[in-house]
């Protein structure tokens, strides 16, 4: 018995083991795509381009993902989820402020991959995913909170779009003010 709870021990070892280098082989892949998307166009970029920028093999490569596709589909996830995750700490109509200046602090602290991907006209796609995210995982009734939440969050991502294009010339702190001046009159007319 001893014997058997050291091979299954051994094998959980072996498990995680396996999916820590499956998860740094794919940062490695998605921050190899990302620097050469600096470079040259998504379109002219290669699966050899990227393993060799990554250091992995084309087995590794094929093992976490199907196409470039895939690696940028994985990309634009990750980043709305810790800008969502990030928002989903404050409750947008008691604590605005916060809420408003999770977002702007997260998204500065991506800014150099959106900055990139915008310049690829990947704008739509991320703005998509972010719609995608919000309304799975919120529990709208009824077509007046869906259109609300889009609306929303059209707005907070054109304007995040629109300071990180534009080189953060304002701080989160400045953005979040101006943000909270903005939709203040309009949370009053509730």
């Amino acid at each position: 018995m001893a014997e058997q709870d050291t091979e299954l021990a051994r094998m959980q070892i072996l498990r995680f083991s396996n999916e820590e280098s499956n998860r740094i082989t794919r940062e490695a892949i998605e921050s190899a795509l990302i620097i050469l998307m600096r470079e040259k166009a998504f379109s002219a970029i290669s699966i050899t381009d990227i393993v060799k920028k990554a250091g992995v093999s084309r087995t590794a490569y094929y093992r976490n993902y199907a196409s470039k596709e895939d690696i940028l589909q994985n990309v634009v996830t990750d980043l709305v989820n810790k800008i969502t995750s990030a928002m989903s700490r404050h409750d947008p109509n008691t604590e605005a402020y916060d809420f408003w200046l999770e977002m702007f602090r997260a998204a500065e602290n991506d800014a150099d991959t959106f900055s990139i991907l915008f310049s690829a006209n990947l704008g739509e796609t991320i703005f998509h995913k972010v719609n995608q995210m919000l309304i799975e995982n919120k529990h709208l009734e009824g077509a007046d909170e869906q259109y609300a939440q889009l609306f929303w969050n059209g707005a907070a991502f054109g304007v995040v779009a629109h300071w990180i294009t534009h080189h953060m010339p304002q701080t989160p702190e400045e953005m979040t003010r101006i943000i909270c001046n903005t939709i203040s009159p309009l949370q009053n007319q509730k």
